[in-house]
Order: C-alpha cells, then structure tokens, then sequence
C-alpha cells in the first residue's frame, strides 16, 4: 500500500490565501482550483507550510498507529527523545516527561541528545571531509534534489536521530526504536534505504502529546525522573538552538572569522549553498532549515514565541546538568545503562536532481501578455502571489502549478473589465460625473440617446440636459433622485444617485418614448406632471406679486400655460393603446 505523503493538505480548510506558496522556500505547491497541493516529488520536507497555514488545512501524517502496533507487539521498544521537547514545556514538567512516556509502554527512554553528542563529535573530528554539517535532514533533501553539485561539501555523518537509534540497537539487538521530535522531515530520513533498521517509527510531539489526551496522561501526575542512556550528553542539550552543535562541538563563533558560522532558516542555509565563487574547504558550517533551529520545528503543538521556546530549554539544560545523573535515575526501571559500542556513522546522498517542466519564452510571454504585463512597467512584482516576480509566476502558470488569478493587480483589472463591459453593453443610457458635475465618463446608449460623444467630456452636466437632480445630490438633499423628463424629442426616465466615497455621480437613463403606458403607468407621469406645474405656478404667482405693477398681463398668461400643464394628462384622457 503507497505511503501518504508526508506533508498532505485538508482542501476543505484550503481556500485561495497562497500564504504557503509565499513562504515554501522551493515553490513544491501546486495552486488548482483556489487549492494549494503539494506536489510531493518537490516537497524537501520542512515544514514551513504547516507553520505558515493559517486554516491548518498542512498537515503531517501520523504515524501514531504503526507505532501502537510496535508496542502492542510485545518487544522490546525505546524511545529517543529529541533535546527540542524541553523547549515544549517548563522545567518541572520536563523532567515528568520520562514516567509519561513509561506509562505509555516504552521498556527504554532516552535522550537523542546523547546522539548529537556523538555526531558532533565525528563531524567535527580532523580530517573529516565537507564543510556543511548533515544533522538537518530537510537540507540533506534540498541539497540532493536542487543543488546536487554541492553534494561533495556534506559532511559524511548521519544525523543524530540515525545515529542514536543505531547506539541502541547496538546495545540491545532486538530492540525496537521509536524517535520523538518536531520534525516531518525525519519520518522520511528514517525510511531511506541507507538508514533502514536504525529507527522503526517516528512521531512529532503533536503526534505524543495527542497521544497522552488519548491514553488520559497528565504531566502534573507522573512522577519526575530521568532518561536512561547510552552514551554521555555533556552539552548536547543545547543542540536544537542555533549554534546549539558549534557548542557541543566546543567551536566558537567568532563575527571576525568565516571558516566557523551557523546558519538557520531557509533564506540563510539556501543562500550559502547556492552563492558562487567561494572557498568551502576547512570550514565549519552547522545548518538547520528551521529558523533558529529545531526548536521552532513544525511539530511543535505550541504557540510559544522563539524566545520563550528557548528560555525553557536552557532552563532545562541547567537543571539537568545541576541535578546530575544518578540523582534523577528512574526507580524501578531497566536497570544499569546499556553499553554501546562504536556504530556504522558514514553517511550516503544522491543525486536526486529535480528536473522542473521546462516552459518556452514564448509561452511566458503568451502568458504576461494574457495577463496584461507585456510590458515591463507593468510587472510590479509584487510577491501576493507567492512568487518573488512576475515572470516567475508567469513560468508556474505555463507549468500548471500556479493560476492567473493567483496575481492580485490581474484579478482586479479583470473585475473592473468586466464592470466596463457591463456598462458598455447596457441598453439604458449611462454618465458619471465629478464632484463639480462635470461629465467624465458616459456610455454608447447614453451617447446615441441624447446625440453626443466623447468630445463633451469634461464639460458640465447642465450643458446638455436638465441638471436638477444632480444638484440636490450634490447638495446632500436627496440620496435617490428619479424623474420623466423630455429633451432632444426623447422621453426617458432618468435615475440618479452618488458615490460619496469616491466623490461621483452616476446617471442612469432608459428611452421610454416610445413605451405604451398603462393607466398606473400614466397615474405616475401625470403625478409628477402636476407637481411640476404647480412649483412654476407658485414660482410665477410670488413673482408676479412682487412685480405686478410691470408685470400684470404676463403673469395671467403664466397662470394660463401652468393650467394646461396641469390638464395635459387629466382624467379624461385614456391611456395610450
């Protein structure tokens, strides 16, 4: 039966935020369907997905039946404790996490650290070949899969995981291994053919503490007690922090000399591996892909800062190297230490070259210019995609791992073409005008009902129809003004109404000259008529009263016209079949 991927995503928590294109430092996530999939055959395993989602919707598989299976067995089963745990709790709990583990079933608990003490040493031992230290598996894969020319500058040394389970299984041959850490990578590190049988099973600290809420272990009941161990730990403890192996190693980092560093984070370690030109032999280089080093792995079931992760562990480091061995041994456990012996350490990588599909320069352009980015200026390169410019976003797209409208400024110039198009094609007549009612924009239905064109922008509202109802907008007196009106021997029903955000107004006009109306219909156009009439009339009358010594006659041929507005559509009329 095929494996799950290690790292699988929930496409029903997934939904078109690209965060973890944004933050996957080799782009292995394919985008279909507003989904974000990882394309395993490209994945290095790190994790940064599963930290970065915030929907949750990465995960890593668990493998917490196999290792039920293990112990359910009846063999003899120990488990190796990565040094980050102590970055997961308060120094008090720590120490309770050897009788918690106990009460799940294992015979044996150990530190990894004991490990990491053994692989510093051999790394770090004159004559050792490489410059770029191999405990970090995610940087084994990056380095296999996307830089295989700097395969020769690896040091040749298992990781501390590999090299532990072997110490055990060294000192007790039928003895099963399961390792317990913040790393996804390392479910994989333990299946490669070259490290078979060193571990059988590996769990992340999600995994365990799962695991512990199932089997109904509470911490605050168990009992403190220490590890049993194999091999000496001295500093090793401290090996998940940044510069955590130089320290192991009793190497110093000097600001003044580059033949000792310690990089952690994608960005660092991928940088160094892929700057040219440089001189590698003699140097020192721990790497750990996790920004400030395992313990900000992605299997942590915390939301501990960096700094509070790394206060716990160094707490814990003192206590434990106060406490001493024989004080914190476990009561009624296996025993004596296991002795070990020295173990197979030599390390073996590949060429796993990962050949990408290759695209034309045609295709890409094809697709910038689909996108509206034929030309430079208009490549902002924003990133919101997830990819560093829009050519490379451009060259995913023509690989099916990513979609046009993953790119924001693209997916806005779409809406708004479609919005144009919509108001290009509309029967109805349409005008948008400034803040001072000045005519800006103005559609083809508008242009042929009332005889105009492109060449009256700018101009005001007034200039070619009735401008009432634009200016009690204006005037804040209204939010919705509609009227019937004539001009130009068109009849139309004008609806208008602002954009006070963005300082518009927009007109919205149908030609209704040539509508047969109904009686209710008529009712509408008549009421409005009169309301009409009646404002010219008392216009006129208050007008006439003022100037009746100059204006008599004129004021009773005004009071006549307003009466037969008034009757243009009286009772008597029918409506027009």
């Amino acid at each position: 039966m095929k494996t799950k991927p290690t790292i699988h995503t929930l496409d029903a928590n997934c939904q078109d935020c690209y965060r973890c294109v944004r933050a996957c430092p080799v782009k292995a996530i394919r985008v279909t369907g507003g989904h974000a999939r990882i394309r395993d055959e490209y994945c290095v395993r790190c994790g940064t997905c599963v930290k970065e989602c915030p929907q949750r919707s990465k995960r890593i598989r668990s493998d917490l039946d196999e290792v039920k299976a293990i112990l359910s067995s009846g063999s003899f089963c120990a488990c190796s404790v990565a040094p980050s745990f102590a970055a997961l709790l308060d120094p008090d709990r720590a120490f309770r996490l050897p009788s918690a583990l106990r009460s799940l079933g294992f015979d044996y608990v150990s530190e990894t650290a004991e490990g990491a003490e053994y692989v510093t040493e051999k790394s770090f031992a004159a004559g050792t070949k490489g410059s770029l230290c191999t405990c970090c598996p995610v940087v084994v894969n990056y380095v296999e899969m996307y830089k295989p020319s700097f395969l020769g500058e690896l040091v040749p040394v298992v990781s501390p995981m590999v090299a532990h389970g072997r110490l055990l299984k060294e000192a007790r041959d039928d003895c099963a291994v399961v390792f317990v850490g913040p790393c996804a990578a390392k479910k994989d590190e333990a299946r490669r053919p070259e490290n078979l049988g060193a571990v059988d099973a590996v769990l992340t600290f999600g995994e365990l503490f799962e695991w512990f809420e199932e089997a109904g272990i509470n911490l605050e009941n168990c009992i403190e007690s220490g590890f049993d161990s194999v091999y000496p730990v001295k500093n090793a403890r401290l090996f998940p922090l940044e510069g955590g192996m130089l320290k192991t190693g009793n190497l110093a980092i000097d600001p003044a000399d580059a033949s000792v560093m310690a990089l952690t984070g994608p960005a660092n370690v991928i940088s160094y591996i892929e700057s040219a030109n440089r001189e590698t032999g003699g140097k020192r280089v721990e790497s750990m892909f996790c920004p400030g080093g395992c313990a900000d792995g992605p299997g942590f079931p915390s939301n501990d800062t960096p700094h509070q992760r790394k206060t716990k562990l160094i707490a814990y480091n003192i206590r434990a190297g106060n406490a001493g061995k024989e004080a914190l041994r476990v009561s009624g456990g296996d025993g004596p230490d296991l002795p070990a012996t020295d173990i197979d350490h030599a390390a073996v990588f590949t060429d796993k070259k990962v050949l990408p599909e290759a695209v034309s320069e045609s295709e890409v352009d094809r697709i910038l210019e689909k996108m509206g980015k034929s030309e430079s200026i208009a490549r902002l390169n924003c990133g919101a995609c997830g990819y560093k410019s829009c050519v490379e976003h451009a060259e995913a797209v023509a690989r099916g791992m990513a979609e046009p409208d993953m790119c924001i400024p693209y997916v806005r110039t779409l809406a708004q073409q479609r919005t144009d198009r919509i108001i290009e094609t509309t029967p109805n007549g349409v005008v948008i005008l400034d803040g001072e009612l000045s005519m800006i924009k103005m559609n083809p239905a508008f242009q042929k009902m009332f005889m105009c064109n492109n060449g009256i922008l700018g101009r005001r509202i007034s200039y070619l129809l009735n401008s009432e109802g634009f200016e009690k907008l204006q005037a804040g007196n209204t939010e919705l003004y509609e009227a019937i009106r004539s001009k130009y021997g068109v009849r139309y029903h004008e609806i208008l109404y602002p954009l006070r955000e963005e300082g518009q107004y927009v007109g919205i006009y149908a030609d209704i000259s040539k509508i047969k109306y109904d009686a209710k219909q008529l009712d509408v156009i008549k009421a409005q008529t009169i309301v009409q009439a009646k404002e010219f009339l008392d216009h006129q009358v208050r007008f006439a009263q003022e100037m009746a010594h100059y204006l008599g006659k004129s004021t009773a041929k005004s009071e006549e016209l307003a009466k037969q507005l008034i009757n243009l559509y009286d009772e008597n009329d029918s409506p027009q079949e």
